[in-house]
């Protein structure tokens, strides 16, 4: 009983634990599966980089330099203590152990203002320090968020070029049955056997890019890219170029962009250089204090002696061998080099503003017309393929369908990441790319209120924004020389009168002239009218030739009267179905209109026909005689407007 109990736990023991087991694995499977997105990889860049740690370290090292140039604030405490075996051949004593010792007070009192410049040369330089700091943050987020889409990228290139393969295979298989069975052409598949060649190429090419983009964000990150990476959207990089004008992005830009402003304080902090240059030329005033004892008197007799005094120290440098002068010249070049620095920082954010910036407005008006290409290439590959198995399409037409589609795949595919790409690189150069994924650099202090003074500067004197985007007269797809409208690409009427209505062509279009059809008998002017004496055979529509001049009068109006217009409008009798007379009466005056234009020279735009069926009676009865004159033709002469 007791062995049947222990195999019973054991089995449940066993189970659970294989369950447990499953369990954990399921749960790291899913953890491992699930999406990792951009902001965790920078995350980790900023934190870790070793090139963004060392930027770092040179800002710890900046706020160090401030306090020790403090220090030269403070006074100076020096001991000196000695103790000598002394050996002499004259004196009273020849031989002993002398022993001195001496504690010395210096305060600075006056140093040409040289410390208090050094106090504000290394404040504003950790302002420098910080804002490389922040660049430094910004182009690792930048270089982690390209790396990271790239291998996207090359991920999804590579799936592409991989369908693409696998269509080329099944057609070679295709061919080569067929040539097999005597039904094929050997030239198919020599024409086959290339095309699969340039696509297992295709496959190698995205593999071997693939491989060095994932290299690149090793390097950056430490770690291989996740197999499943989230797809990155920063719409708050969105430019409109209705809205957001380059001059207004750039001002902004150079507000933010950390590397700019890391030159604009750096040209600060060496011009405080240039005043500690100068301080050399300036005396020296210190307060000392000292207070010393030996066990030898100046005789050198054992006889403990003691010192104090206490003054003012004052030097001054008439003559440095020169040193003084290169020393103001070396700090007036530094000078001059921040200055060239900061033109460089400006010139190199302005070229990137402007290339993303005009990146992000072309991509987005191609996007769609790159996707309507990829559609319609799918379209036709489809429609070649259906068509090839059936032998209405040639081998060449199926593969080059399958090259077109797979080549505007690949372009549309790159043009959206390079619009991602476009404004990533925007957010970069603004200085606001790691504020946007949510990141910051964990213990940096807040280094601007530190600053000895926050240095402000006109953007239009310092770095001017520049339109370099080309205006319309100088792009082809939007060039409209003549103004109407139509760009001159499809303008075929290029000199247009300021003003004019034009076509789809560009061209001028008359205003339309008057048109009968554009009035009814109860807005119109009517000049005369005429009842038209035609008789109909019973549902029928047609107007015999013995009727043809019965509306003679009619013709002869027209002609004499060329602003006039008729509407011919047809009547029916009280009797019968009252929908079926509304169309009877419609179709009866359409039929007299069409004769009168057929035979009368007459504009048809001066004609024009209605029906109103029981609407409009003449006797309000039904019988033989009501009937036949209710039922009736008569046409309206109408004035029209004139189209001069």
């Amino acid at each position: 009983m007791k062995k049947q109990f222990s195999l019973k736990t054991s089995l449940i023991l066993g189970i659970l634990g294989v369950s447990l087991t499953m369990l954990a694995a399921a749960q790291n499977n899913s953890v491992k599966n699930s999406p990792v997105s951009l902001e965790n990889y920078v995350r980790k860049v900023v934190n870790e980089n070793p090139e963004v740690q060392a930027s770092w370290r040179q800002l710890q090292v900046a706020m160090s330099d401030v306090d020790i140039a403090r220090g030269g604030f403070r006074p100076r405490v020096d001991v000196l203590a000695t103790s000598a075996y002394n050996d002499r051949n004259y004196g009273l004593d020849r031989e002993f152990m002398g022993h001195t010792g001496e504690i010395t007070l210096t305060q600075m009192l006056y140093d040409g203002f040289f410390t208090s410049s050094e106090v504000k040369r290394f404040k504003q330089a950790q302002v420098v320090r910080f804002f490389e700091l922040l660049s430094e943050i910004e182009q690792k987020s930048l270089d982690t968020a390209l790396a990271f889409m790239d291998v996207q990228l090359f991920r999804e290139l590579l799936t592409l070029a991989e369908e693409n393969l696998i269509t080329h295979v099944s057609v070679f298989k295709q061919i080569e049955e067929s040539v097999e069975a005597g039904v094929g052409r050997r030239a198919d598949l020599e024409q086959i056997s290339g095309r699969l060649s340039l696509a297992e190429s295709n496959v190698l090419t995205e593999l071997s890019n693939l491989h060095d983009v994932t290299a690149r964000f090793l390097r950056l990150v430490g770690e291989k890219p996740a197999d499943n990476l989230n797809r990155v959207t920063l719409n708050t990089a969105y430019v409109d170029a209705s809205v957001t004008d380059i001059n207004t992005l750039l001002t902004s830009a150079y507000a933010t962009n950390p590397q700019f402003n890391a030159a604009i304080y750096n040209i600060d902090a060496q011009r405080y250089a240039v005043d500690s240059a100068k301080s050399l030329y300036h005396p020296q005033v210190n307060l000392t204090a000292s207070y010393g004892a030996q066990t030898r008197d100046l005789a050198a007799l054992n006889n403990t002696i003691t010192e104090a005094s206490v003054g003012i120290n004052f030097s001054y440098n008439l003559y440095n061998g020169g040193s003084d002068r290169a020393a103001i010249r070396q700090a007036l070049s530094q000078v001059d080099l921040a200055k060239d620095l900061r033109d460089k920082a400006c010139i190199d954010m302005r070229q990137t503003v402007q290339i993303a910036y005009n990146d992000i407005i072309n991509i987005t008006e191609q996007l769609p017309s790159l996707n309507a290409h990829r559609i319609s290439s799918d379209r036709v590959k489809t429609a070649y393929m259906d068509q090839f198995t059936i032998g209405e399409r040639s081998l060449l037409d199926l593969l080059d369908s399958e090259n077109e589609y797979y080549e505007s795949s690949r372009a549309y595919l790159e043009a959206q990441y390079t619009l991602e790409k476009a404004r990533v690189r925007l957010l970069a150069a603004s200085g606001s790319l790691a504020k946007t994924l949510g990141i910051t650099k964990e213990r940096v202090p807040d280094m601007l209120s530190r600053a000895e003074e926050k240095i402000s500067y006109d953007p239009n004197f310092v770095c001017p924004a520049v339109r370099t985007n080309f205006a319309d007269e100088f792009n082809i797809l939007k060039r409209d020389t003549d103004n109407d409208g139509v760009v001159d690409l499809w303008d075929d009427c290029v000199n247009s009168a300021p003003g004019e209505a034009v076509d789809n062509m560009g061209c001028g279009v008359k205003e339309p002239e008057p048109n009968a059809a554009d009035f009814t008998l109860d807005n119109a002017e009517i000049v005369d009218s005429f009842k038209i004496n035609i008789e109909f055979a019973t549902n029928s529509t047609e107007v015999l030739p013995k009727y043809e001049g019965a509306f003679q009068q009619v013709i002869d109006t027209l002609n004499s009267m060329p602003n006039t217009g008729v509407i011919i409008h047809g009547h029916a009798s009280l009797d019968g179905d009252a929908a079926y007379n509304q169309r009877l009466s419609e179709r009866r005056a359409n039929a007299v209109a069409s004769l009168l234009m057929s035979k009368a020279n007459i504009e048809a735009r001066r004609i024009t026909s209605v029906g109103y069926g029981e609407s409009r009676p003449l006797v309000d009865e039904e019988s033989k005689a009501a009937n036949a004159r209710n039922r009736r033709i008569e046409a309206a002469i109408i004035q029209l407007p004139s189209s001069e």
